[in-house]
């Protein structure tokens, strides 16, 4: 199939989804798809042409080569809904990264407003608050998270955070004490690294993210529990981790 013969399957993609519980009639499709009868003839010529359709009994049914390119297009048409409900957010991340877009088809996002211009950071919080455990990296320089991740570690949760190097400074300028004894009890793992894509946190059950555009402005708060995407997450942090240096404290 060359580029043309892809582009005319696309805008045919309704008569081949209409086609895949049963046959149908010229007449049925058009009264199901409120098409007019002449697109419904051009239509079905040229998917027969292209061998994806064929008629029998005066009726229209998917061939095999159909089926297959239906069930392939109809993933395609849902990655592409669910990228763009997630624009905003992948639009700021500033780097080559895999999403697993089928893994977030029911994530939820939340896109940040004069009235929750904290949620954010107060979801992440109320997620820790119901985990002993938090994978995270970030290259923003948010004093907020670095006093969760200390709070949750001091409690007992298990942290182990990526940060920025600025971040890292931060960290042991204003929270010195804190992030030490959280170390010594062996509950907060640092480590830096200078090229943190966005915002991960991995919970216990949970993977959220979020990330900042070029001009600081917050993006959307994505969260699930689909497990497809947390072992993504999961992998994703081993990868950071395993390329991180550890923070020099003592």
């Amino acid at each position: 199939m060359d580029d043309d013969d892809v582009i005319e399957v696309v805008k045919r993609l309704p008569i081949l989804q209409a086609l895949r519980d049963g046959s149908q009639s010229a007449g049925s499709l058009e009264e199901q798809l409120s098409f007019s009868r002449s697109t419904i003839h051009r239509a079905t010529n040229a998917l027969a042409a292209l061998g994806m359709i064929r008629k029998r009994g005066g009726e229209f049914e998917l061939t095999s080569f159909g089926r297959v390119a239906v069930r392939c297009l109809s993933q395609c048409r849902r990655d592409l809904d669910i990228a763009d409900r997630l624009a905003p957010f992948l639009n700021a991340v500033d780097a080559d990264v895999a999403f697993p877009i089928a893994a977030l088809s029911d994530a939820a996002v939340t896109s940040p407003d004069r009235g929750q211009a904290h949620f954010a950071v107060k979801r992440v919080s109320d997620l820790m608050a119901e985990s002993e455990s938090l994978r995270t990296f970030s290259a923003v320089v948010s004093p907020v998270y670095v006093d969760i991740c200390c709070r949750q570690a001091r409690r007992g949760a298990s942290v182990e955070a990526i940060f920025d190097r600025r971040v890292v400074d931060i960290l042991f300028d204003d929270y010195g004490p804190e992030a030490r004894e959280a170390i010594r009890s062996g509950d907060l793992e640092v480590l830096i690294c200078d090229d943190c894509p966005f915002e991960l946190f991995v919970f216990d059950d949970c993977v959220a993210m979020t990330a900042h555009g070029s001009g600081g402005e917050r993006t959307p708060f994505v969260e699930s529990t689909n497990p497809d995407l947390y072992e993504w997450a999961e992998d994703l942090f081993e990868r950071y981790k395993s390329d991180a240096e550890f923070a020099t404290v003592f």
